[in-house]
């Protein structure tokens, strides 16, 4: 009988083995994508025509502020897997779900880091162009905003 309980410890203990690797394994952070630009990002207000030098800069001199004061209409930080969205009376952060390469710049999914109604998180999805280094499109249903890079101090011409 000895031998019987001994055998039944060891499968016990291999299974438990077996269940602590998988759990191991699926507890462990994928690798998650990232986005294809990084940088800050405005959108000027075109009921205040500025350039692109001039909207950096009043970023650069008054942060947040500029984009509540109306110089710029909108502020995007993109940052490996989270984006940073300052519009109007909103600030909101999201986390990059998925990038897909798409014909024209990258379909990409994310989802708020605010939960809403029931613990539920609505989706986030859009066309992301690459128009060239410093200027990009986010095309959604209904909107298509273009959005230019800030560079960092000392790096816009004169």
């Amino acid at each position: 009988m000895r031998t019987s309980n001994i055998g039944i410890h060891k499968r016990l203990a291999d299974c438990a083995q077996l269940m602590g690797l998988a759990g191991l394994l699926l507890s462990s952070p994928a690798v998650a994508d990232i986005y294809p630009i990084r940088g800050v990002w405005v959108a000027p207000n075109r009921d205040f025509p500025i350039g692109p030098n001039e909207a950096c800069f009043t970023v650069r001199m008054s942060g947040v502020e500029a984009v509540a004061r109306k110089f710029i209409a909108e502020l995007l930080i993109f940052n490996e897997n989270k984006r940073y969205e300052i519009k109007r009376n909103v600030q909101a952060v999201s986390t990059l779900v998925s990038t897909k390469p798409a014909e024209g710049g990258y379909w990409v999914t994310e989802f708020p880091d605010v939960r809403r109604r029931f613990w539920f998180r609505q989706r986030i999805t859009y066309l992301l162009t690459i128009i060239d280094p410093t200027t990009i499109e986010i095309r959604n249903n209904s909107h298509r905003t273009r959005f230019v890079k800030c560079g960092p101090r000392g790096k816009l011409p004169v």
